[in-house]
């Protein structure tokens, strides 16, 4: 085991919003300096609000160009200057994009120094590929990788070794378990509000379900106007209501039955297991991640995205008792280990491995 704090930088390419990306880096930067690690979090485009006020968090100006060649000779150079003002890490770990683990490994180069580079992708390798962000073969520029969905995982063992691949998920921060409501028609959704997580889906199932279902809507975004509007076509404003983003989101959803997601593609989607800790019953999309925990008929259903015709029939399957909700004791006993305590232990042995090599 090593005596000495290890230094260790997260690289974004973009700047922190709201949402679990966010959420988990803050996570990192509470827990991680508490087991001997110093945490930088580096960010290429402004936003570091989401971290009160960390006195270890950074941030430059991306210079609003959209060219992709040109944003990463940028990354290098603002990296590489970063190095040389304060110091150089143990280990950087690249998160996001897949080519950031080619930006960590190219400044690697150039200052001629040897820290050691961990690819972190926050969602499908594949989708990143597709959008031209880079995929496995960026990724092997690194030394080693923190997966956060069995498919990512899959993905990397088919090119790489098997010792440098570690499954880890995300950290759960198991929240306080509601045994029973009187909210046995009141759904939510909690995250951002943007054109890929579909909440317009949700609202055609609830049009179109034969039942009426409320929905309250926890989360703020680009696409929250377009889904007033929405609401007011389809006349139901007096079952969905949009409350905005909260700070502790779970706190508005206690007299929930089920959290309702309709996401094209996720991550990890840390909201479906947070939702699950305190006894909700989840329905969603196959999503990478969350098909790792959801098992359908235990803690959750799963339908087609893009196919409100059948979550409006899983809506009226369980409002009639063709299909029951999901037991809340075994919904909280499915994700407990998840829990955060465990992930960071898994964490720093990881980190400490990763140094040993």
């Amino acid at each position: 085991m090593l005596k000495y704090m290890i230094i260790i930088d997260i690289l974004s390419p973009v700047g922190g919003k709201k949402g679990g990306i966010e959420n988990v880096i803050k996570q990192w930067t509470e827990n991680l300096p508490l087991m001997g690690f110093e945490v930088r979090v580096i960010h290429m485009s402004p936003g570091i609000k989401y971290l009160n006020g960390y006195d270890k968090a950074y941030a430059f100006n991306d210079g609003g160009n959209n060219d992709i060649d040109q944003k990463l000779k940028l990354f290098v150079r603002n990296y590489a200057g970063f190095i040389l003002k304060y110091g150089m890490p143990d280990i950087c770990i690249a998160i996001n994009w897949p080519v950031m683990s080619v930006v960590a490994d190219t400044v690697r180069k150039i200052l001629k120094v040897n820290f050691k580079v961990i690819s972190w992708v926050h969602n499908s390798i594949i989708e990143y590929k597709h959008a031209g962000l880079g995929g496995v073969d960026e990724m092997l520029c690194a030394d080693a990788h923190l997966c956060i969905s069995r498919n990512n995982e899959k993905n990397l063992l088919n090119r790489t070794k098997k010792e440098s691949v570690y499954y880890v998920g995300n950290p759960v921060k198991m929240q306080k378990f509601i045994e029973r409501t009187n909210g046995e028609k009141q759904l939510c959704y909690v995250g951002r509000l943007q054109e890929i997580k579909r909440v317009d889906i949700i609202l055609e199932a609830l049009y179109r379900a034969h039942n009426k279902w409320n929905l309250r809507v926890v989360g703020d975004g680009e696409s929250l106007q377009e889904l007033i509007k929405i609401t007011e076509y389809l006349e139901l404003q007096e079952q969905v209501e949009y409350i905005g983003w909260k700070e502790n989101p779970w706190e508005y959803c206690k007299d929930a039955c089920a959290l309702v997601a309709a996401s094209e593609y996720e991550g990890y989607m840390l909201t479906g297991a947070e939702a699950m800790s305190m006894g909700l019953t989840v329905i969603s999309t196959p999503v990478e991640g969350l098909i790792d925990y959801l098992i359908p008929g235990r803690n959750g259903y799963l339908f087609e995205k893009n196919n409100a015709k059948e979550l409006a029939a899983i809506l009226d399957y369980l409002y009639e008792g063709k299909l029951p909700l999901c037991d809340r004791r075994e919904c909280k006993k499915s994700v407990e280990e998840l829990k955060d305590t465990y992930y960071f232990e898994k964490i720093k042995k990881i980190m400490e491995e990763v140094m040993d090599t």
